[in-house]
């Protein structure tokens, strides 16, 4: 939302001919030029961030899940890449609303410092789905926005699905490129607050590849082995005895309580108005453990 200073005298005179935004015939005639109220987007995103891990348990098919507070982790880099559609509604001149829906894929890279080195790779895939809404103001060519939104994200490595809130800020302004054509830049920052528990399973084979055997040979000579007590050293013998016989159909049931490595980070973003109906927005974010990047073309159309 934002105000073409050359048009405020003839929109001061138009009647808006529209159903939404809701009050819009009052803010046109005040010289704001509004978008059409509906819109529909096709995203791409992605982010790199890092995962710190607080407490977490596993159990071997059917067994009862066991702390392993002995499991120390150095590094847990998510990787998530989703595809999504959007459509939304400007419901008010000041109030957008939206539901999204898309494909969702996770690779996380895993390192374990201890009680023995050990990398490796989990990749999960499935849908995530949420809405949210934001608040937009203007004055002439610069314009804010608060954004937020609860997404849920159902892949099939989880039990159930996990919910992820963020609320984002973006400071922006509106220049004028070549007739209608508009180029709008801004600033801003988002916090991230994700469910902390998760539960769900792997199969084992997923997770242990060959060339890891190594690293239980003659393992109860060790001295990380020696320093478990006697109910930790038998779920590792458990356990390692489940990975050496090698049956590609054994789950690994895990509960883990994690939180991101920074919850804010920072934004950068442009769109570029292609016409009173095309948009095309391209948004990075940055700081800390946690970089991301989103791009999306935008349809509207009036209603």
């Amino acid at each position: 939302m934002h105000i073409q200073e050359q048009a405020i005298d003839s929109l001061a005179q138009v009647d808006y001919p529209y159903v939404f935004p809701f009050f819009a015939q009052n803010v046109v005639r005040k010289g704001f030029d509004l978008p059409y109220p509906v819109g529909i987007s096709f995203n791409y995103y992605q982010h790199n961030m890092g995962v710190l891990v607080d407490e977490l348990a596993l159990g071997i098919n059917e067994s009862p899940l066991m702390p392993v507070a002995f499991f120390e982790f150095n590094e847990i880099t998510d990787k998530v890449r989703a595809m999504s559609g959007r459509l939304d509604l400007w419901l008010f001149p000041f109030f957008n609303i939206y539901g999204v829906v898309g494909q969702l894929a996770i690779d996380a890279d895993v390192t374990i410092a201890a009680p023995f080195p050990l990398e490796t790779k989990v990749d999960m895939d499935g849908l995530t789905y949420g809405g949210g809404g934001v608040f937009a103001f203007g004055l002439q060519q610069f314009w804010t926005t608060v954004d937020g939104n609860i997404v849920w994200n159902d892949l099939d490595a989880y039990n159930e699905a996990v919910k992820a809130r963020t609320l984002s800020f973006r400071l922006g302004r509106t220049f004028g490129i070549v007739k209608n054509d508009r180029l709008q830049v801004w600033l801003g920052a988002m916090y991230q607050n994700v469910d902390s528990e998760v539960i769900g399973k792997y199969l084992l084979s997923d997770i242990v590849s060959e060339d890891m055997y190594a690293i239980f040979a003659d393992y109860q000579n060790s001295e990380w082995y020696n320093d478990l007590d006697p109910t930790e050293q038998a779920f590792v013998d458990g356990l390692i005895a489940t990975i050496q016989q090698g049956d590609p159909t054994t789950e690994l049931n895990y509960q883990v309580h994690q939180h991101p490595e920074d919850d804010w980070h920072m934004l950068a973003g442009a769109q570029y108005e292609v016409s009173k109906r095309w948009f095309i927005q391209v948004e990075g974010g940055f700081l800390g453990s946690r970089t991301s990047i989103l791009s999306n073309i935008n349809y509207r159309f009036p209603l």
